[in-house]
């Protein structure tokens, strides 16, 4: 079978990955889709560049949807655990193609690490205080060179507070889910809380907000 990642590519991808520190499981949950072959082979390939790499297969009917926040009808979908078997609510639906990649790579980095990249103290404090669950949809493409980081940014705050899930999902593979938030550009970064075990849409913004504003719109959601 053919690589996905050429040469060149894996060489870069194994520098990077020489930062982590700590074991990470991939786990993924494949739907009946070319999509799901796709990131089982990506995932397996990145298996083959760092030995701190293990990743976990399962199918769409095999998987325990009670114990993992995982929506049933976005597959294939992947989050990331750590050497304990923490879920830090990092969610990927669809293939982390193109411009997503490095997205992957540096949510590998921060599991492994456990370090936080782009937020200040005083942010950080401030999505650790948020005591509602809540979810970060971002809608991307793979072409979009803005999106890596709006999904960086919820993938993080998730990190931070496990109160919350941040997800990319690709939007092309998703149209019927696209539609529904009424998707016309990316990234589109939708909020929801949750009430009474129902997901709420609460706030929503295009673009990839510069730290501070990107804070602001994720607090307006829980006011």
């Amino acid at each position: 079978m053919e690589k996905l990642l050429d040469k060149e590519t894996r060489i870069k991808v194994q520098e990077i990955l020489e930062n982590m520190e700590d074991n990470v499981q991939l786990v993924l949950i494949k739907g009946n889709n070319d999509y799901s072959e796709i990131l089982e082979q990506l995932l397996l390939e990145l298996t083959e560049l760092n030995d701190l790499i293990d990743v976990k297969v399962f199918s769409a009917d095999s998987f325990d949807y009670d114990t993992y926040e995982v929506e049933k009808d976005l597959l294939p979908a992947m989050f990331i655990l750590d050497s304990e078997g923490i879920d830090y609510g990092i969610r990927f639906y669809g293939v982390p193609g193109g411009h997503e990649f490095i997205t992957l790579l540096q949510d590998i980095l921060i599991v492994s690490t456990k370090k936080i990249m782009d937020f200040s103290e005083d942010n950080i404090e401030k999505i650790k205080s948020i005591d509602k669950e809540i979810r970060i949809r971002v809608f991307v493409t793979p072409t979009c060179p803005y999106c890596p980081r709006a999904v960086l940014a919820a993938h993080q705050t998730a990190v931070i507070n496990s109160n919350i899930i941040g997800e990319m999902i690709e939007a092309n593979e998703f149209e019927e889910l696209s539609v529904k938030y009424d998707i016309k550009s990316v990234p589109h970064t939708v909020i929801e809380v949750k009430e009474n075990g129902i997901w709420i849409m609460k706030n929503e913004f295009i673009g990839a907000y510069p730290q501070n504003n990107y804070i602001l719109e994720v607090l307006k959601a829980i006011e």
